[in-house]
């Protein structure tokens, strides 16, 4: 050790070149080079500034988020001063479109490039075009669509068998109704949203008490029927950002979507402020980058996305973020109990509330946008549904998910099985319109699938399901709170209902208006009948049910995600009265089988029609609806006179469930004197659902915050 050569001390170099600085080596700082690069050979370049180049970019990327804001501040206060000058005739479609076309996400750019186009939802409406459009998408055999095209293959049916019997001549001078152009509706009178006066891209974060505000009321109603969300895991979130007090920095981008799709959902339910800003900074950061590693919260904030999209009018739209829901959910192995194996009970229960919440929503869309399904029967293990069972040992207390709730939701489970079971089996798995059951088979699985709606009621008592004689006048806010889910399960169940009875009457009424004469009774008709006539019930205590809230609680549509389903049934209820009213006109000898005249039949028709044009608020769509199956109605009243319509259509007595609501009734000069030939019903049909396109919503509040795009959502039909 004493031969050890010393240490030798350089001096410590007070600036070193750029190459030994880049390679972080010691540099002994000689000029004009240093001795290793002198070594190297590379080139010596002493920099005088000691800053790293590449701080640069960080500057200028904090520069270019100043610019872009105070660009953003200039483009709101143009707007504000734009609208002020347009109050002679107001655009809002277009000032919303323009001023939210601002400032958006890659995701958001070519969303907003398709609407430019057309939305799904307005495409689809291509379908009753003059001439139709080709290119509308695919609804399969369970859709309103096919439901209404074969009534409207009935009407015409009927038209042929009676007009050779029926007819008076024209007027001079008068023209056929199917020469005539549909008249234009005159567009409803609607102030301008408040919301407008707001600032339309205020998406950042409201402050931790406004946060907590929005979340408690989102899980008080929303939250309360999709229990797939820990409050107390969401409320920590927003305490944590609140101490950081970095806004949205401070939270992950899956927490981020979450977080906005939750406010959005809770002020949807309390119209205090739009929900538009939160629901498209959700819709932003739902893309692939967020999504590339799946976590629960993504597959949360997708959830709620697509139920918000169903229920401000772009349930077409809401397909997308569910086909995410359902590849997140296979990759995160929720559907697969092996996957649980390894988890505490609190990862078990909300991955097994998650993924059958996927699967009821998969059910929900595969029957209303009748589309093949994404998760097949086979792949759903019931066995899962044990982490939803309060009586449970092992069941833990979630604050955000009473016993109640959990009950509710395997019932709700329950109920969607049985749907994607129907459209499995009676509707081919909407893989072909085309392909349909014969009538015998077609009562047989109808038959088979009575008992499963039965055994479902037998397993909720005896809380059961909303009867007909329940007073809702009586109710007060508070009753309507507690009686939620029963009412919630009643809708269900009678959208249940409507599924497997559907296809059945609308097939017996194609069979009975094709006859040359009165359809002749047999066993197999009238076991259909027998069948349709407890379904005839139903829609009876289901239209009931639904005027009843909608005259005395219709913020429990929107306070409780169920507004588009209400609504997509509403249609279907008005398509299937006008069903059962043709079929009792056609079946004389077995009108007794269905328990229900035809005079009140057609009471049933009328309330459908007011109902569904109360629920539909301000939509010409619904305007439409109304107008067409009124002049189906009047038309084939006139053509086909029975001996027990002594009345006129007019003089019907109808019970005014919405006594404010004003019919759309044809003139006088449309019902006599015409022939209902098939032009007819084409021009009925293309006033009912066609020549629709997004200028015709202008200048009409229809677009406003609070409204979607679409205009054929507007009528249920999707």
């Amino acid at each position: 050790m004493e031969h050890a050569r010393p240490l030798t001390k350089r001096p410590r170099a007070s600036l070193a070149c750029n190459a030994c600085r880049q390679t972080k080596s010691k540099c002994d700082s000689n000029r004009p080079t240093c001795e290793r690069c002198a070594k190297c050979g590379a080139e010596c370049v002493y920099t005088q500034s000691g800053r790293d180049k590449r701080m640069d970019r960080q500057e200028e990327r904090k520069a270019n988020l100043a610019l872009r804001s105070r660009v953003r501040e200039l483009e709101a206060q143009l707007a504000a001063a734009g609208l002020a000058s347009q109050h002679a005739q107001p655009n809002v479609a277009s000032f919303y479109s323009q001023t939210l076309d601002r400032d958006k996400s890659p995701a958001q750019m070519s969303h907003a490039a398709v609407s430019d186009v057309g939305s799904a939802d307005a495409i689809a409406t291509g379908l009753f075009d003059h001439p139709p459009v080709v290119d509308i998408g695919y609804f399969g055999a369970s859709s309103n669509h096919a439901f209404f095209w074969s009534l409207s293959a009935s009407v015409e049916n009927v038209s042929h068998r009676s007009a050779h019997r029926y007819q008076e001549p024209l007027r001079q001078g008068q023209h056929g109704a199917a020469e005539e152009q549909p008249q234009q509706l005159a567009m409803p009178a609607v102030p301008a949203s408040n919301h407008l006066h707001q600032q339309l891209d205020d998406d950042s974060f409201p402050g931790c008490k406004a946060a907590v505000e929005w979340t408690v009321r989102f899980f008080d109603t929303v939250g309360a029927v999709l229990p797939y969300i820990s409050k107390p895991h969401v409320l920590r979130e927003i305490d944590y950002i609140g101490e950081q007090g970095q806004d949205w920095q401070a939270a992950r981008r899956s927490l981020q979507a979450l977080l906005s799709i939750i406010f959005a959902q809770a002020l949807h339910t309390m119209e205090d402020r739009s929900p538009e800003p939160f629901y498209r900074r959700a819709l932003g950061l739902l893309n692939e980058q967020t999504l590339y590693l799946p976590t629960v919260e993504s597959l949360q904030a997708l959830l709620l996305l697509a139920s918000f999209q169903q229920n401000t009018q772009r349930s077409m739209e809401s397909w997308t973020p569910h086909y995410l829901a359902v590849r997140l959910s296979y990759q995160l192995g929720i559907q697969a109990p092996a996957s649980y194996e390894y988890l505490d009970i609190q990862d078990k229960e909300i991955r097994s509330r998650l993924w059958f919440a996927v699967v009821n929503q998969d059910r929900i869309l595969t029957a209303g946008l009748a589309r093949p399904c994404l998760i097949p029967l086979q792949y759903v293990r019931m066995d899962l549904a044990e982490f939803l069972d309060p009586s449970s040992p092992k069941w833990v207390v979630d604050t955000s998910c009473s016993p109640e709730n959990l009950i509710y939701f395997r019932h709700i489970i329950s109920l969607h099985e049985i749907m994607g079971t129907t459209v499995d089996s009676i509707y081919s798995s909407n893989i072909s319109s085309s392909s349909r059951l014969a009538l015998g088979d077609l009562v047989a699985k109808t038959i088979d699938l009575s008992w499963r709606p039965e055994q479902w009621r037998q397993s909720v008592a005896p809380a059961g399901i909303i009867t007909s004689n329940a007073d809702f006048s009586t109710w007060s806010p508070r009753a309507f709170e507690k009686e939620r889910y029963k009412i919630m399960l009643s809708i269900f169940h009678y959208r249940t209902m409507m599924l497997f009875h559907g296809s059945l009457l609308m097939r017996v009424l194609e069979r009975v208006t094709s006859s040359g004469q009165d359809a002749s009774s047999g066993v197999l008709q009238d076991s259909a009948l027998s069948l349709l006539k407890n379904y005839l019930l139903a829609l009876k205590e289901w239209l009931q049910l639904i005027q009843n809230i909608v005259c005395h609680r219709r913020s429990f549509l929107t306070c409780n995600a169920v507004w588009w389903t209400c609504n997509y049934m509403m249609l279907s209820t008005c398509i299937h009265s006008f069903g059962f009213w043709l079929l009792s006109s056609n079946i004389r000898p077995s009108l007794g089988i269905l328990g229900m005249n035809s005079a009140d039949i057609e009471v049933l028709l009328r309330g459908s029609l007011d109902t569904i044009k109360a629920l539909g608020g301000t939509s010409i769509m619904i305007r439409k609806a109304h107008r067409c199956l009124n002049r189906y109605l009047h038309f084939l009243k006139r053509i086909t006179p029975g001996d027990d319509d002594q009345n006129e259509p007019d003089q019907v007595q109808v019970p005014a469930a919405f006594p404010d609501a004003q019919y759309i009734q044809p003139q006088a000069d449309e019902i006599l004197g015409q022939e209902f030939a098939p032009d007819m019903i084409e021009s009925c049909v293309d006033d009912f659902l066609g020549g629709v396109n997004q200028e015709d919503f202008l200048d009409t509040g229809f677009l406003g915050m609070g409204q979607g795009i679409s205009d054929f959502d507007a009528a249920g039909f999707i």
